[in-house]
Protein backbone atom coordinates (compact mmCIF):
# COMPACT_ATOMS: atom_id res chain seq x y z
CA UNK A 1 0.00 0.00 0.00
CA UNK A 2 1.04 3.85 -0.72
CA UNK A 3 2.96 4.78 2.51
CA UNK A 4 0.95 8.62 2.24
CA UNK A 5 -2.39 6.82 1.84
CA UNK A 6 -1.94 4.62 4.44
CA UNK A 7 -0.58 7.06 6.51
CA UNK A 8 -4.08 8.90 5.88
CA UNK A 9 -6.31 5.95 6.66
CA UNK A 10 -4.53 5.55 9.61
CA UNK A 11 -5.01 8.83 11.27
CA UNK A 12 -8.52 8.20 10.24
CA UNK A 13 -9.44 4.86 11.57
CA UNK A 14 -7.70 6.20 14.67
CA UNK A 15 -10.23 9.52 14.95
CA UNK A 16 -12.90 7.30 13.92
CA UNK A 17 -12.36 4.94 17.03
CA UNK A 18 -11.79 2.14 14.31
CA UNK A 19 -8.57 1.29 15.71
CA UNK A 20 -6.89 2.16 18.46
CA UNK A 21 -3.78 4.02 18.25
CA UNK A 22 -1.71 0.65 19.53
CA UNK A 23 -3.10 -1.17 16.66
CA UNK A 24 -2.17 1.54 13.84
CA UNK A 25 1.66 1.52 16.08
CA UNK A 26 1.70 -2.04 14.66
CA UNK A 27 0.37 -1.63 11.07
CA UNK A 28 2.68 1.22 10.36
CA UNK A 29 5.75 -1.24 11.86
CA UNK A 30 4.50 -4.23 9.66
CA UNK A 31 3.79 -2.20 6.20
CA UNK A 32 7.37 -0.89 6.94
CA UNK A 33 9.46 -4.01 7.28
CA UNK A 34 7.89 -5.44 4.19
CA UNK A 35 8.78 -2.16 2.31
CA UNK A 36 11.81 -2.79 3.51
CA UNK A 37 12.34 -6.47 2.78
CA UNK A 38 10.31 -6.22 -0.57
CA UNK A 39 13.34 -3.82 -1.53
CA UNK A 40 16.57 -5.37 -0.36
CA UNK A 41 14.92 -8.84 -1.98
CA UNK A 42 14.36 -6.90 -5.38
CA UNK A 43 17.90 -4.66 -5.10
CA UNK A 44 16.71 -1.71 -4.68
CA UNK A 45 18.36 0.38 -2.14
CA UNK A 46 19.92 4.16 -2.12
CA UNK A 47 18.08 6.46 -4.72
CA UNK A 48 16.45 3.90 -7.41
CA UNK A 49 14.91 2.54 -4.49
CA UNK A 50 12.73 5.39 -3.49
CA UNK A 51 9.33 4.67 -4.98
CA UNK A 52 8.74 8.21 -5.31
CA UNK A 53 11.93 8.28 -7.46
CA UNK A 54 10.80 6.01 -9.99
CA UNK A 55 7.70 7.86 -10.22
CA UNK A 56 9.11 11.17 -11.07
CA UNK A 57 11.21 9.57 -13.71
CA UNK A 58 8.68 7.74 -15.44
CA UNK A 59 6.37 10.97 -15.79
CA UNK A 60 9.45 13.23 -16.99
CA UNK A 61 10.15 10.58 -19.58
CA UNK A 62 6.40 10.71 -20.17
CA UNK A 63 6.35 14.68 -20.66
CA UNK A 64 9.89 14.71 -22.25
CA UNK A 65 8.47 12.11 -24.83
CA UNK A 66 4.67 13.91 -25.65
CA UNK A 67 7.32 17.67 -26.21
CA UNK A 68 9.76 15.85 -27.97
CA UNK A 69 7.55 13.99 -30.72
CA UNK A 70 5.63 17.36 -30.63
CA UNK A 71 8.77 19.73 -31.45
CA UNK A 72 9.06 17.19 -34.22
CA UNK A 73 5.57 17.14 -35.84
CA UNK A 74 5.80 21.26 -35.62
CA UNK A 75 9.04 21.33 -37.58
CA UNK A 76 8.63 18.97 -39.69
CA UNK A 77 4.42 19.36 -40.39
CA UNK A 78 4.17 21.28 -44.01
CA UNK A 79 6.40 18.23 -45.32
CA UNK A 80 4.09 15.20 -43.92
CA UNK A 81 1.29 13.92 -45.88
CA UNK A 82 -2.04 14.34 -45.09
CA UNK A 83 -3.19 10.96 -43.77
CA UNK A 84 0.32 10.58 -42.17
CA UNK A 85 -0.03 13.54 -39.98
CA UNK A 86 -3.83 11.86 -38.67
CA UNK A 87 -2.26 8.53 -38.24
CA UNK A 88 0.91 9.80 -36.18
CA UNK A 89 -1.96 12.11 -34.43
CA UNK A 90 -4.04 9.12 -33.67
CA UNK A 91 -1.27 6.87 -33.08
CA UNK A 92 0.42 8.15 -30.36
CA UNK A 93 -2.20 8.90 -27.56
CA UNK A 94 -3.11 5.38 -28.48
CA UNK A 95 -0.27 4.09 -28.34
CA UNK A 96 0.93 5.27 -24.81
CA UNK A 97 -2.70 4.14 -23.73
CA UNK A 98 -1.97 0.88 -25.27
CA UNK A 99 1.07 0.10 -23.33
CA UNK A 100 -0.15 1.81 -19.94
CA UNK A 101 -2.75 -0.44 -20.13
CA UNK A 102 0.01 -3.84 -21.04
CA UNK A 103 2.46 -2.38 -18.13
CA UNK A 104 0.03 -1.38 -15.64
CA UNK A 105 0.41 -4.77 -13.84
CA UNK A 106 4.03 -5.06 -14.28
CA UNK A 107 5.55 -1.92 -14.09
CA UNK A 108 2.22 0.01 -12.59
CA UNK A 109 5.17 3.48 -12.64
CA UNK A 110 6.34 3.43 -15.89
CA UNK A 111 2.81 2.94 -17.11
CA UNK A 112 1.53 5.90 -14.75
CA UNK A 113 4.34 8.13 -17.05
CA UNK A 114 2.63 6.47 -20.10
CA UNK A 115 -0.47 7.62 -19.55
CA UNK A 116 0.81 10.93 -18.46
CA UNK A 117 2.29 11.36 -22.20
CA UNK A 118 -1.28 10.14 -23.26
CA UNK A 119 -3.43 12.86 -21.29
CA UNK A 120 -0.53 15.73 -22.74
CA UNK A 121 -0.61 14.46 -26.45
CA UNK A 122 -4.60 14.32 -26.44
CA UNK A 123 -4.52 18.33 -26.51
CA UNK A 124 -1.77 18.29 -29.82
CA UNK A 125 -4.39 15.97 -31.31
CA UNK A 126 -7.23 17.31 -30.60
CA UNK A 127 -6.26 20.52 -31.71
CA UNK A 128 -3.77 19.91 -34.92
CA UNK A 129 -6.77 17.71 -35.90
CA UNK A 130 -9.41 20.60 -36.15
CA UNK A 131 -6.43 22.38 -38.18
CA UNK A 132 -5.76 19.06 -40.57
CA UNK A 133 -9.84 19.03 -41.84
CA UNK A 134 -10.21 22.73 -41.97
CA UNK A 135 -12.64 23.04 -38.63
CA UNK A 136 -10.57 24.95 -36.51
CA UNK A 137 -12.65 28.33 -37.41
CA UNK A 138 -16.01 26.57 -36.36
CA UNK A 139 -17.41 29.26 -33.67
CA UNK A 140 -16.84 27.74 -30.51
CA UNK A 141 -15.19 24.68 -31.46
CA UNK A 142 -11.90 25.34 -29.20
CA UNK A 143 -13.90 25.25 -25.90
CA UNK A 144 -15.36 22.58 -27.06
CA UNK A 145 -11.84 21.18 -27.76
CA UNK A 146 -10.16 22.13 -24.47
CA UNK A 147 -13.54 20.46 -22.70
CA UNK A 148 -12.70 17.19 -24.67
CA UNK A 149 -9.03 17.32 -23.49
CA UNK A 150 -9.78 18.20 -20.18
CA UNK A 151 -12.39 15.24 -20.11
CA UNK A 152 -9.61 12.86 -20.85
CA UNK A 153 -7.44 14.13 -18.88
CA UNK A 154 -9.36 13.91 -15.96
CA UNK A 155 -10.85 10.95 -16.63
CA UNK A 156 -7.04 9.59 -16.44
CA UNK A 157 -6.60 11.13 -13.23
CA UNK A 158 -9.83 9.84 -11.94
CA UNK A 159 -8.87 6.62 -12.89
CA UNK A 160 -5.34 6.25 -12.25
CA UNK A 161 -5.93 8.01 -8.85
CA UNK A 162 -2.93 10.49 -10.25
CA UNK A 163 -2.12 13.74 -8.98
CA UNK A 164 0.01 14.68 -11.68
CA UNK A 165 -2.47 14.11 -14.48
CA UNK A 166 -5.48 15.34 -12.58
CA UNK A 167 -3.48 18.61 -12.26
CA UNK A 168 -3.30 18.32 -15.84
CA UNK A 169 -6.91 17.90 -16.80
CA UNK A 170 -7.63 21.01 -14.23
CA UNK A 171 -5.24 23.34 -15.52
CA UNK A 172 -6.93 22.11 -19.20
CA UNK A 173 -10.25 22.54 -17.55
CA UNK A 174 -9.32 25.97 -16.67
CA UNK A 175 -8.65 26.61 -20.30
CA UNK A 176 -12.30 25.52 -21.24
CA UNK A 177 -13.51 27.47 -18.82
CA UNK A 178 -12.03 30.73 -20.18
CA UNK A 179 -12.85 29.55 -23.79
CA UNK A 180 -16.26 29.23 -23.40
CA UNK A 181 -17.16 31.61 -20.48
CA UNK A 182 -16.44 34.87 -21.76
CA UNK A 183 -15.94 37.47 -18.73
CA UNK A 184 -13.06 38.57 -16.73
CA UNK A 185 -10.13 35.89 -16.63
CA UNK A 186 -9.12 36.55 -13.29
CA UNK A 187 -12.43 35.95 -11.33
CA UNK A 188 -13.37 33.90 -13.29
CA UNK A 189 -10.01 31.76 -12.66
CA UNK A 190 -10.77 31.82 -8.74
CA UNK A 191 -14.71 30.68 -9.08
CA UNK A 192 -13.78 28.16 -11.03
CA UNK A 193 -11.10 27.20 -8.51
CA UNK A 194 -14.21 27.24 -5.54
CA UNK A 195 -15.93 24.96 -8.28
CA UNK A 196 -12.80 22.25 -8.39
CA UNK A 197 -12.32 22.60 -4.84
CA UNK A 198 -16.53 21.80 -4.12
CA UNK A 199 -15.60 18.57 -6.70
CA UNK A 200 -12.81 18.00 -4.32
CA UNK A 201 -15.10 17.32 -1.45
CA UNK A 202 -17.93 15.53 -3.54
CA UNK A 203 -16.03 12.99 -5.46
CA UNK A 204 -14.00 12.00 -2.01
CA UNK A 205 -15.49 8.53 -1.26
CA UNK A 206 -13.82 8.78 2.12
CA UNK A 207 -16.02 11.81 3.46
CA UNK A 208 -19.88 10.42 4.35
CA UNK A 209 -23.07 11.54 2.85
CA UNK A 210 -25.37 13.27 5.28
CA UNK A 211 -26.27 10.79 7.63
CA UNK A 212 -24.15 7.97 6.72
CA UNK A 213 -21.36 6.08 8.74
CA UNK A 214 -19.95 3.49 6.65
CA UNK A 215 -17.28 5.17 4.32
CA UNK A 216 -14.67 5.11 6.90
CA UNK A 217 -12.53 2.15 5.72
CA UNK A 218 -12.13 3.78 2.43
CA UNK A 219 -8.34 4.38 1.36
CA UNK A 220 -8.64 8.53 0.55
CA UNK A 221 -8.36 9.48 -2.99
CA UNK A 222 -5.33 11.16 -4.42
CA UNK A 223 -7.98 12.61 -6.81
CA UNK A 224 -9.87 14.30 -4.64
CA UNK A 225 -6.99 15.88 -2.41
CA UNK A 226 -5.60 17.27 -5.83
CA UNK A 227 -8.61 18.89 -6.51
CA UNK A 228 -8.64 20.34 -3.47
CA UNK A 229 -5.16 21.66 -3.00
CA UNK A 230 -5.59 22.85 -6.47
CA UNK A 231 -8.44 24.49 -6.19
CA UNK A 232 -7.84 26.32 -3.44
CA UNK A 233 -4.93 27.39 -4.42
CA UNK A 234 -6.40 29.00 -7.72
CA UNK A 235 -8.80 30.65 -5.15
CA UNK A 236 -6.47 32.22 -3.03
CA UNK A 237 -4.24 33.79 -6.08
CA UNK A 238 -7.09 35.41 -7.08
CA UNK A 239 -8.47 37.23 -4.07
CA UNK A 240 -4.44 37.93 -3.39
CA UNK A 241 -4.29 40.03 -7.23
CA UNK A 242 -7.36 41.15 -7.49
CA UNK A 243 -8.37 42.18 -3.68
CA UNK A 244 -5.98 42.61 -1.94
CA UNK A 245 -4.22 45.02 -4.30
CA UNK A 246 -6.87 47.66 -3.74
CA UNK A 247 -8.26 47.31 -7.36
CA UNK A 248 -10.96 45.05 -7.56
CA UNK A 249 -12.47 44.62 -11.29
CA UNK A 250 -15.58 46.88 -11.89
CA UNK A 251 -19.14 44.85 -11.31
CA UNK A 252 -20.50 44.76 -14.32
CA UNK A 253 -23.14 42.51 -16.10
CA UNK A 254 -21.01 40.50 -17.72
CA UNK A 255 -23.41 37.00 -17.58
CA UNK A 256 -20.48 34.59 -18.11
CA UNK A 257 -18.71 36.13 -14.64
CA UNK A 258 -21.97 35.80 -13.38
CA UNK A 259 -22.88 32.59 -14.52
CA UNK A 260 -19.82 30.62 -12.98
CA UNK A 261 -19.59 32.87 -9.75
CA UNK A 262 -23.42 31.39 -9.35
CA UNK A 263 -22.16 27.64 -10.30
CA UNK A 264 -19.15 28.26 -7.95
CA UNK A 265 -21.59 29.25 -4.89
CA UNK A 266 -24.77 26.37 -5.69
CA UNK A 267 -21.27 24.29 -5.77
CA UNK A 268 -19.95 25.16 -2.10
CA UNK A 269 -23.64 25.00 -1.41
CA UNK A 270 -24.16 20.88 -2.47
CA UNK A 271 -20.72 20.58 -0.84
CA UNK A 272 -21.71 21.58 2.40
CA UNK A 273 -25.44 19.88 2.28
CA UNK A 274 -23.41 16.53 1.71
CA UNK A 275 -21.79 16.76 4.74
CA UNK A 276 -23.77 18.50 6.99
CA UNK A 277 -23.78 15.67 9.60
CA UNK A 278 -20.39 14.54 9.79
CA UNK A 279 -18.00 17.06 11.53
CA UNK A 280 -15.18 15.82 9.12
CA UNK A 281 -16.70 16.59 6.02
CA UNK A 282 -17.67 19.96 7.28
CA UNK A 283 -14.60 21.05 7.88
CA UNK A 284 -13.65 19.38 4.37
CA UNK A 285 -16.50 21.57 2.64
CA UNK A 286 -15.76 24.77 4.58
CA UNK A 287 -13.41 26.28 1.63
CA UNK A 288 -16.14 25.53 -0.71
CA UNK A 289 -18.42 27.78 0.79
CA UNK A 290 -15.42 30.43 1.55
CA UNK A 291 -13.77 30.46 -1.35
CA UNK A 292 -17.17 32.31 -3.63
CA UNK A 293 -17.92 34.45 -0.73
CA UNK A 294 -14.41 35.90 -0.60
CA UNK A 295 -14.67 36.31 -4.29
CA UNK A 296 -18.18 37.79 -4.12
CA UNK A 297 -16.70 40.29 -1.59
CA UNK A 298 -13.86 40.68 -3.44
CA UNK A 299 -15.31 41.57 -6.83
CA UNK A 300 -18.21 43.63 -5.33
CA UNK A 301 -15.72 46.55 -3.36
CA UNK A 302 -15.32 47.44 -7.50
CA UNK A 303 -18.65 49.20 -7.19
CA UNK A 304 -18.62 50.34 -3.33
CA UNK A 305 -15.75 53.36 -4.25
CA UNK A 306 -14.40 53.22 -1.34
CA UNK A 307 -11.04 54.35 -0.60
CA UNK A 308 -7.88 51.91 -2.11
CA UNK A 309 -5.96 50.86 1.65
CA UNK A 310 -10.14 50.67 2.87
CA UNK A 311 -10.28 47.76 -0.03
CA UNK A 312 -6.66 46.54 0.32
CA UNK A 313 -7.68 46.13 4.34
CA UNK A 314 -11.65 44.45 3.23
CA UNK A 315 -9.87 42.15 0.25
CA UNK A 316 -6.74 40.99 2.86
CA UNK A 317 -9.38 39.81 5.77
CA UNK A 318 -11.62 38.06 2.73
CA UNK A 319 -8.34 36.50 2.00
CA UNK A 320 -7.70 35.37 5.44
CA UNK A 321 -10.92 34.09 5.79
CA UNK A 322 -10.35 31.62 2.66
CA UNK A 323 -6.88 30.83 4.67
CA UNK A 324 -9.05 29.63 7.65
CA UNK A 325 -11.08 27.76 6.11
CA UNK A 326 -8.12 25.69 4.44
CA UNK A 327 -6.34 25.38 7.90
CA UNK A 328 -10.00 24.02 9.47
CA UNK A 329 -9.88 21.59 6.38
CA UNK A 330 -6.83 20.77 6.44
CA UNK A 331 -6.88 19.38 10.42
CA UNK A 332 -10.04 17.55 9.28
CA UNK A 333 -8.74 15.91 6.20
CA UNK A 334 -5.37 15.54 7.58
CA UNK A 335 -4.04 17.07 4.32
CA UNK A 336 -0.58 19.00 4.19
CA UNK A 337 -1.27 19.84 0.59
CA UNK A 338 -3.82 22.67 2.09
CA UNK A 339 -1.64 23.58 4.94
CA UNK A 340 0.93 24.44 1.82
CA UNK A 341 -1.52 26.61 0.43
CA UNK A 342 -2.57 28.19 3.10
CA UNK A 343 0.95 29.54 4.57
CA UNK A 344 1.96 30.57 0.78
CA UNK A 345 -1.23 32.91 0.69
CA UNK A 346 -0.86 34.03 3.74
CA UNK A 347 2.79 35.36 2.30
CA UNK A 348 1.43 36.36 -0.46
CA UNK A 349 -1.39 38.14 0.70
CA UNK A 350 0.63 40.06 3.20
CA UNK A 351 3.29 40.84 0.46
CA UNK A 352 0.85 42.29 -1.87
CA UNK A 353 -0.99 44.20 0.85
CA UNK A 354 2.19 46.11 1.50
CA UNK A 355 3.87 46.66 -2.00
CA UNK A 356 0.38 48.01 -2.89
CA UNK A 357 -2.24 50.14 -1.17
CA UNK A 358 0.65 50.37 1.78
CA UNK A 359 3.63 51.88 -0.06
CA UNK A 360 1.32 54.03 -1.97
CA UNK A 361 0.81 56.04 1.37
CA UNK A 362 4.12 55.92 2.63
CA UNK A 363 7.52 57.44 2.20
CA UNK A 364 9.44 54.99 -0.37
CA UNK A 365 12.45 54.04 2.45
CA UNK A 366 10.60 54.15 4.73
CA UNK A 367 7.79 51.41 2.90
CA UNK A 368 10.67 49.44 2.62
CA UNK A 369 12.07 49.31 5.85
CA UNK A 370 8.26 48.50 6.98
CA UNK A 371 7.47 45.89 4.08
CA UNK A 372 11.09 44.05 5.19
CA UNK A 373 9.97 44.04 8.77
CA UNK A 374 6.11 42.95 8.31
CA UNK A 375 7.44 40.17 5.89
CA UNK A 376 9.76 38.80 8.03
CA UNK A 377 7.79 38.92 10.71
CA UNK A 378 5.04 37.29 8.02
CA UNK A 379 7.36 34.51 7.16
CA UNK A 380 8.25 33.77 10.55
CA UNK A 381 4.80 33.39 11.83
CA UNK A 382 3.57 31.26 8.56
CA UNK A 383 6.59 28.71 9.26
CA UNK A 384 5.62 28.54 12.83
CA UNK A 385 1.81 28.00 11.91
CA UNK A 386 2.26 25.86 9.48
CA UNK A 387 4.73 23.42 11.70
CA UNK A 388 1.61 23.75 14.68
CA UNK A 389 -0.70 22.60 12.38
CA UNK A 390 1.14 19.80 10.98
CA UNK A 391 1.95 18.58 14.37
CA UNK A 392 -1.71 18.53 15.08
CA UNK A 393 -2.42 16.74 12.29
CA UNK A 394 0.46 14.06 13.33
Amino acid sequence: MDPDALRDALNRWVEEDVIDESTAARIRAFETSETEFESDDAGEDGLLGDRRVVVALALMGGALIAVGVGTFLLERWESIPVGLRALVLLGVPLAATGGAVHLGDRSPRTAHGLWLLAALFTGVTLFQLAELFSIADVEGLDAWLWLAWAAVAIGIGSGLDSRPVTVVGVAVGLGAIAAAVPGNAFLVAGFYGGIVYAAGVLTDVTLPEAGDEATTEASPTRFAGTLRWVGGAFAVSVIAAIGVSGSPPPITDDPGTVAIAGAAAVAGVVAVARSWRSERARYAAAPAIAAPASLGIAWALGGVGLDEVVVAVVGLACLLGLLLALVVAAVGLQEAALVNVATLGFVLGVGAFLVGPVADVTSGPLALVAAGLVLLGAGLGAERGRREVLSRMG
